[in-house]
């Protein structure tokens, strides 16, 4: 099946000195007991050192259209390498592992599914109207491009908010662990008319402050409840599983990065081919790609 998908590997090796394109693979096809792994750039990718060595491999596995791939684990053995260094053959392992995927995966979203967000205070006591007027922390962004700095991760069990040291200044109080806020999050659609809106109230779960002028304070929030419009106007708790609607949307954006990644890959620049001329992906764009896929789907869903 991994021949059949073209399946994507990611090869764990150490140090950061390698390239990405020796990191993000292609199976190309299976050779007696051995699979074939491409990856993608014009420089020599493997060195003869790594043959007859063992690395782990994770991979991904498409077993429905709609769905997600099932991440699997398995410790491979290098049996051969390309004389152009550029693929290289793997034994068929006697043994693989399904990883367990939690649903909730964090994600990092692509410019053109970045929600506008605003983020408002809750402390008790006080009326809406005052809260909105003056516990307002981020206020609404114009567009999803003034978002890019805020958001650093999203599930659909909560966020990642990252701000400006300012704001975090004038509203410290209002970000203390266990304090509420409310979380407008709206998403664009394939029309105007068909946006994807969640109101939701979060809780400031976890912080990071750093002496560092030069970084940001940044607040995990876990979304406990989501606000529903039918059958009736009323606040579903989503503390245990997060948001369902939020989840398919995720999912689908997810899906994407992953069919986006396989394309740079599979897209080769072959000097002798109808293709000439047309630019592939680069190392650092297929990196990119994969922190969205691979790494996302490996990871789990720790409240953000």
């Amino acid at each position: 099946m991994a021949a059949q998908q073209q399946a994507l590997f990611q090869m764990t090796l150490c140090g950061d000195t390698v390239s990405p394109g020796a990191r993000y693979l292609v199976c190309h096809g299976v050779r007696g007991n051995g699979l074939i792994l491409a990856g993608r750039g014009a420089d020599p990718l493997f060195c003869d050192a790594w043959e007859k060595k063992e690395f782990p491999f994770r991979f991904l596995i498409q077993a429905e259209v709609d769905k997600f791939p099932k991440l699997h684990l398995f410790q491979g053995k290098v049996t051969a390498i390309r004389q152009d260094k550029k693929a290289l053959t793997v034994a068929i392992p006697s043994r693989i592992t399904i990883l367990e995927q939690r649903r909730n995966v964090r994600l990092k979203l692509r410019s053109r599914h970045l929600p506008r967000l605003a983020v408002w205070g809750l402390p008790t006591g006080e009326s809406q109207a005052q809260i909105l007027k003056e516990r307002c922390i981020v206020a609404p962004t114009p567009c999803a491009d003034a978002t890019q700095s805020l958001l650093k991760n999203i599930s659909a069990g909560g966020l990642r908010l990252s701000l400006p040291w300012h704001a975090y200044a004038q509203h410290a109080q209002c970000l203390e662990q266990g304090r509420r806020l409310l979380v407008q999050l709206n998403f664009p659609g394939t029309e105007p008319d068909q946006e994807h809106d969640y109101v939701c109230i979060a809780r400031v779960s976890n912080a990071r402050i750093e002496d560092d002028p030069a970084s940001r304070p940044e607040f995990g929030l876990q979304f406990i409840a989501v606000r529903m419009d039918a059958p009736h106007a009323h606040w579903q708790d989503i503390r245990a599983e997060g948001s369902l609607e939020l989840l398919k949307l995720l999912q689908s954006y997810q899906l994407e990065y992953y069919r986006e990644l396989k394309k740079a890959l599979l897209l080769r620049e072959e000097p002798d081919s109808t293709t000439a001329g047309r630019r592939g992906a680069t190392a650092g764009e297929i990196a990119a790609a994969a922190a969205g896929s691979c790494r996302t789907a490996a990871a789990g869903a720790r409240r953000a």
